[in-house]
């Protein structure tokens, strides 16, 4: 069972996250993907105003007892949450430590970052992105445009790190294909997933103001992995 390691400096990371929750200025992605890319058409560079949540304060962080499941049920199995029928939170450790306030959510701007924002922006649904398939799209579990979910989307970001980005949903699209590799167990029991895209792992920088991105590792470890928190049946829209 993994173990949540003591952390010098929690406090200038929780600074640091109060930051990335506001993440209005954050520098919009080019259109160009890290692959040839979908249709420009089918890929909206941020969230529509439309589809945002209302402005407000940050919803506050789930109670412990949303971690044993709802309404005193049973918590549904790890295989569940990733069945595309479980909308969740993903909860970021950083070197298998979790912090409080932290789970990854779409900002204004449709960049994904790790905020204090526990919210409709921070609900998102793994799906299979076809029968028995390892590869998911992660969809967002409430935001929409016209009816239908966005998708994270790895991009291109010229000379920086690759970023995520909100995208009209497109199976068929590389840089949306993201896998859940178990990785442990965090203190509570629960399991952690490194989250890949390809080569590159979604890993969370919230010192430096680079905030989450995704990285090929080389000889780097991997530092940032994810607990899955179940937050009830998604109300995903069928397929058309």
């Amino acid at each position: 069972m993994r173990k949540r390691k003591a952390m010098a400096g929690t406090a200038a990371l929780v600074l640091a996250l109060q930051g990335c929750s506001a993440d209005d200025n954050a520098p919009a992605a080019p259109a160009a993907s890290a692959t040839p890319a979908a249709p420009a058409a089918s890929v909206p560079s941020a969230v529509p105003a439309a589809s945002a949540t209302p402005a407000g304060p940050a919803a506050s962080a789930p109670s412990a007892s949303a971690t044993s499941g709802l309404g005193g049920a049973p918590a549904p199995s790890a295989a569940a949450a990733l069945d595309g029928k479980r909308q969740v939170f993903l909860l970021p450790l950083l070197n298998d430590t979790e912090l409080p306030d932290s789970v990854l959510a779409v900002t204004a701007g449709g960049r994904i970052q790790v905020t204090d924002d526990y919210g409709d922006r921070a609900l998102f649904v793994p799906v299979p992105s076809s029968s028995g398939a390892k590869a998911r799209l992660i969809k967002t579990g409430t935001l929409r445009a016209g009816g239908e979910p966005f998708c994270l989307q790895v991009r291109a970001n010229g000379a920086n790190p690759l970023t995520v980005m909100t995208a009209a949903c497109n199976a068929q699209e590389p840089t949306q294909l993201f896998t859940f590799e178990s990785s442990g167990e965090d203190d509570e029991g629960r399991p952690t997933y490194a989250v890949r895209n390809r080569d590159a792992f979604l890993q969370w920088h919230p010192l430096g103001g680079i905030g989450l991105v995704a990285e090929e590792l080389g000889d780097s470890t991997l530092e940032t992995t994810f607990t899955l928190l179940d937050q009830g049946a998604a109300t995903l829209p069928k397929p058309r």
